[in-house]
């Protein structure tokens, strides 16, 4: 488990250079660049956490400040895999929520930075998922845990492309193909741990209730520090003037949420299911 803090910093930086990258589809590369005058930055530049201090929270080239968000990403993705390797033990088992969390930290932040789930993001990280769960499934014998996956997958997908057909504005298609991501890890967590169908909805529903509620609340959290504050929390890239009058009217990134619910789940799958 003392290995989990370490890889779950270096992951962490990828994840940053993926966030960075994504939206403007810039070449990946293992180098790391700042975000602001592209200079390709040395190894001592590229330790996560660390080299922030190191540099005094401004590149070493240019002299621009350096977002926090930077460490913030690689500190919390290091949790996460602790908290996955706690929850899952040093067992093959370990290898799709640790691809799982990956994925949801680099959409969630790009989501809240753009507004987007980009495609070339998300489906690298459900053809990922779904070679990681096939393989895992068969090394720990649980074959019958991939049917599960792909059922949790659907059925996550088919409630949100209802919600999104019934309000395009309110849900939109990238938290629907978030959804069958989430659910691929939601079946599968039902499958490989627990006997029968019953598992793979009830985990789905939780994480769908536990996401909801998520989004709604820090929803409506920022859209009152905006409205009544003027604080520009989570400004919504494409928006113009000033934030609508009705709290309900403002953008709000969902994705996030509907990730914060399916970790939740996922780490405490047990006490959801009353085991």
């Amino acid at each position: 488990m003392i290995l989990a803090i370490p890889i779950g910093l270096f992951v962490g930086g990828f994840v940053t250079m993926i966030v960075d990258r994504a939206p403007d589809r810039a070449a990946m590369s293992v180098r790391s660049r700042c975000p602001h005058c592209e200079t390709r930055l040395g190894l001592i530049d590229s330790i996560p956490v660390i080299s922030w201090f190191i540099l005094k929270r401004r590149c070493r080239h240019c002299q621009v400040p350096i977002t926090s968000a930077y460490p913030v990403v690689e500190i919390l993705t290091a949790l996460l895999f602790v908290a996955v390797f706690i929850r899952f033990e040093a067992d093959w088992v370990l290898v799709p929520p640790l691809v799982l969390v990956t994925s949801l930290m680099a959409l969630s932040v790009i989501d809240l930075y753009v507004y987007r789930l980009p495609d070339v993001v998300m489906g690298p990280a459900i053809v990922v998922s779904l070679a990681s769960i096939v393989a895992v499934s068969v090394a720990v014998d649980r074959a019958s845990a991939i049917p599960r996956a792909l059922l949790g997958a659907l059925l996550y997908f088919g409630i949100l492309l209802v919600a999104h057909l019934i309000s395009p504005r309110g849900m939109g298609f990238g938290d629907v193909k978030l959804a069958f991501l989430l659910g691929l890890h939601l079946g599968w967590i039902g499958g490989v741990f627990y006997l029968g169908w019953s598992p793979v909805f009830r985990l789905v529903v939780y994480a769908l209730l536990i996401g909801s509620l998520m989004g709604v609340v820090v929803g409506l959290l920022v859209a009152v520090l905006r409205r009544t504050f003027g604080w520009r929390v989570l400004p919504d890239p494409e928006a113009r003037g000033d934030a609508p009058r009705r709290l309900m009217a403002q953008s709000f990134p969902f994705g996030p949420a509907l990730a914060a619910g399916t970790m939740v789940v996922v780490l405490f799958s047990d006490s959801f299911l009353g085991l």
